[in-house]
């Protein structure tokens, strides 16, 4: 992320935790504004990588009509996929439902459901072949997140790369059931997504994302809180050019790696990196 900053009135070289539940105290500190932030991401990666996931699970499923429970399921916690055919005048659709009951996928919780709708000619990594994902009552670690989104293949046999959008409606709401939105979401352009590793095995367990692009929306119900939060796939440091990309693997509570730049009409930029299990707040500059 190339980032010209003409005016440093703040460098802080603490570290803190993306434990991002916290009710702000006013004013709207920007230590409040990256947590927010980093937990949208997070959660909405966590989103692409379960739909992503049953695509490729239904793939290997030659596309079958049925009901599917993971080996996993217990009787207080379960993941069931329900896959039905839908034919319309123009084209034959899958529609796999999935139920969440307290699933744990890294250290989120998953509850509610989501619909996974994509054509069922063999699309899974066919180039420009489309999956629209849906949410119903679904929630992450006891968040209500509402939304839909698109995740189109655009890459080839050895490569494997996506665009991940996320249309206007997207929300994720304060803890516990409530109507007050935390932050809202939006992807127009889509974020670029490649599997970085973990391509060869079915498990997610394995794969590691890396993903670049800008996210917008607005925080806590407030129109002088329009943000836009972007990622660049490069960023020069020291001369040298370096890879910005936002890495997320299963192990992390926040993101492996990479750099985001927030930026909201008539406040300071905030830059911050990830690190796995924590977000290092790297500089505040004044906004002219």
């Amino acid at each position: 992320m190339s980032v010209q900053i003409k005016n440093i009135v703040l460098f802080v070289a603490i570290i803190f935790l993306c434990q991002c539940n916290k009710e702000s105290e006013a004013p709207y500190a920007n230590e409040d504004i990256v947590r927010d932030n980093a937990q949208a991401a997070l959660y909405f990666h966590a989103i692409f990588c379960e739909a992503e996931n049953v695509w490729a699970f239904i793939d290997s499923m030659d596309y079958a009509e049925g009901v599917y429970q993971d080996p996993a399921n217990t009787q207080t916690a379960y993941k069931e996929l329900t896959c039905t055919e839908v034919e319309s005048a123009s084209s034959v659709n899958n529609t796999v439902i999935v139920e969440y009951k307290n699933w744990k996928t890294s250290h989120l919780s998953l509850a509610g459901r989501m619909r996974v709708v994509f054509s069922n000619d063999s699309s899974y990594r066919k180039n420009g072949k489309v999956a629209n994902v849906y949410l119903d009552d679904f929630s992450i670690n006891g968040q209500d997140v509402a939304g839909e989104s698109t995740i189109k293949f655009t890459g080839t046999s050895e490569k494997d790369l996506y665009t991940f959008t996320l249309l206007n409606g997207s929300a994720i709401y304060r803890l516990g059931r409530s109507n007050t939105a935390l932050i809202s979401c939006a992807i127009t352009n889509g974020l670029q997504y490649e599997r970085v590793e973990g391509r060869e095995t079915f498990s997610p367990e394995d794969d590691l994302w890396a993903y670049h692009g800008a996210m917008t929306g607005q925080l806590r119900n407030d129109p002088a809180l329009k943000y836009t939060n972007t990622v660049s796939a490069t960023y020069t440091e020291n001369g040298a050019s370096k890879d910005g990309r936002v890495r997320f693997d299963m192990n992390c509570t926040t993101a492996q790696s990479g750099r985001a730049l927030i930026k909201i009409q008539g406040r300071s930029d905030i830059l911050f990196a990830y690190d796995c299990s924590q977000c290092i707040f790297l500089t505040v500059t004044q906004v002219f």
